[in-house]
C-alpha cells in the first residue's frame, strides 16, 4: 500500500487549522458514495495521481481507494498514465530521503515526504525508468562510497537491492540508453579503477566494465543528462564529457565548443523533447531559460533563449544557481530553497516550485510560459537541500 506523510497541505505548518468543507462536499462525496465500489475505483482511476492526496480526504471511502492496489490495477487496464515528480530532499544532518510533488485540495503544488521508502545516500546517481527509480551509489554516513543499488517502485512505494557495482562511487554521473544504464566517474581512487564507466545490463541484470582508459578528471560532477542517445557530463571543474554508449566512445570538451557550453551550464538543468534545458540566473543570453541542441552547429551559437519566461519569483534568481529542474510532461517544473543560509538559523525555511509551458513557434523559437509558482514546502527546523528530483510514469 501507498503511504505517505500527512504533513498538512501548508507545506507543513503545523498549528494552522483545517480549512472549512466547501458547501456540497459532503453531500458530492455522500452521493458518489451510493454508487459501486467497482464504479468509484473507475472514475477515481482517471484522476492524475497528484490530486490523489485530495481527494482521499473527502471521505474514509475514498482514502481506502486511493491506497488500494485495486485502484493501481484499474489504472492499469484503463491504460492511464502519469507524469510525478519525486525529489531528494535532506534535512543535515539527517540524510536524504524522498519527496513527492502533488497538487493539494485548494488547487496548488505541495511537497510531501514518502513516509515508507527509507533515507537515502548522500550524493547517489540517479536514473529513472518506467515507474522506477535506480538510486546508484553514493556515500553512508561515515563517508564511505558505496557500490550498493537500490531500486525503488514508485507504484508500491517499496525498495529492492539490485547487484553492486563493479566500483564504489559517490556522485557519478548515470544516464540509460540501448537497454542499459551507464555509470561514469564518481570513483574514489580515479587512478587505480579499471571501470571508470560500467554498464548494467537490464535485460541480464549484471554489471559489465568497460575496461577504457581513466579519464583525468576527479571524482565527482555538477551535473549530468542524456541528450540524444549521448551522456553529457558536467565536471567540477567545468570540464565537459560526452558519452557515446553505442561506439563506447568517451569525448572530453571535443565535440563541441565546450566552454560555451559548460560556461552556462549548471546543477538545474533537464531534458525535454532531446534538448538541454538550463536556468541561468545572470540572464546571459537575455532570458532565464536557455536551450541547446547538439545537432546544431557551434556557428549558430551553443544556448539560445527561452522567450517570453516572466513572473519567476526572486528567490529563483537569489538561490537559482542551487535550484533543480525536472521535465514532467513535458513542462518544466524548477524547485529552489533558500538553502544558501545557514543551515540551522532561527525562522521559516521554504521550496518554492515554478511550472513553465514550453512552445515551439514557427522558426524554431522556444517560448515559455509560467503557469504556477507555490511555495510547496516550509520548515522551522534544518534548512533543506534540494539533492535532486527526477519525473516517474506511474
Amino acid at each position: 500500500m501507498v503511504e505517505i506523510s500527512d504533513i498538512p497541505d501548508d507545506g507543513g505548518a503545523p498549528n494552522k487549522k483545517p480549512q472549512e468543507q466547501p458547501p456540497g462536499e459532503a453531500k458530492t462525496a455522500t452521493s458518489l458514495a451510493s454508487l459501486p465500489v467497482v464504479l468509484i475505483e473507475l472514475i477515481v482511476a482517471r484522476v492524475p495521481i497528484c490530486n490523489h492526496p485530495a481527494i482521499s480526504v473527502i471521505s474514509k471511502l475514498f482514502g481506502r481507494i486511493t491506497s488500494s492496489p485495486d485502484l493501481r490495477h484499474a489504472r492499469s487496464q484503463l491504460a492511464i498514465t502519469d507524469h510525478v515528480l519525486y525529489a531528494l530532499v535532506g534535512h543535515p544532518p539527517f540524510p536524504p530521503s524522498w519527496h513527492i510533488l502533488y497538487r493539494s485540495s485548494n488547487g496548488s503544488l505541495r511537497l510531501r515526504r514518502v513516509n515508507t521508502l527509507p533515507p537515502m545516500p548522500y550524493g547517489p546517481a540517479v536514473v529513472t525508468i518506467g515507474h522506477e527509480i535506480y538510486v546508484i551509489g553514493g556515500s553512508d554516513v561515515s563517508g564511505r562510497y558505496l557500490s550498493s543499488v537500490t531500486v525503488v517502485d514508485c507504484r508500491t512505494h517499496t525498495c529492492r537491492s539490485l547487484p553492486s557495482m563493479r566500483v564504489a562511487r559517490l556522485r557519478a554521473a548515470a544516464g540509460v540508453a540501448n537497454g542499459r544504464i551507464y555509470v561514469m566517474g564518481g570513483c574514489e581512487n580515479i587512478h587505480r579503477s579499471k571501470d571508470w564507466v560500467e554498464s548494467f545490463d537490464l535485460e541480464r541484470q549484471v554489471w559489465i566494465g568497460t575496461g577504457g582508459e581513466v579519464s583525468d578528471v576527479s571524482g565527482g560532477f555538477v551535473t549530468y543528462d542524456v541528450v540524444k542517445e549521448k551522456l553529457y557530463v558536467l565536471g567540477l571543474t567545468r570540464s565537459l564529457h560526452v558519452f557515446e554508449p553505442k561506439e563506447g566512445k568517451l569525448l572530453t570538451g571535443v565535440a563541441y565548443n565546450a566552454s560555451d557550453l559548460t560556461g552556462l551550464w549548471q546543477g538545474s538543468s533537464c531534458v525535454v523533447d532531446d534538448l538541454l534545458y538550463n536556468f541561468d540566473p545572470g540572464c546571459w543570453r537575455g532570458q532565464p531559460i536557455i536551450v541547446f541542441d547538439p545537432e546544431e552547429g557551434v556557428e549558430e551559437g551553443v544556448w539560445k533563449p527561452v522567450r517570453g519566461v516572466y513572473g519567476l519569483p526572486p528567490q529563483l534568481y537569489w538561490y537559482g544557481f542551487e535550484s533543480k529542474m525536472a521535465n514532467v510532461g513535458g513542462k518544466l517544473v524548477i524547485l529552489v530553497g533558500n538553502q544558501s543560509q545557514y543551515w540551522n538559523y532561527y525562522g521559516d525555511k521554504y521550496i518554492w516550485c515554478v511550472e513553465i509551458a514550453l512552445e515551439r513557434r514557427q522558426g524554431g523559437e522556444i517560448w515559455g510560459r509560467v503557469e504556477s509558482v507555490d511555495v510547496v514546502f516550509k520548515t522551522s527546523e534544518s534548512t533543506p537541500i534540494i539533492e535532486l528530483c527526477r519525473t516517474v510514469i506511474v
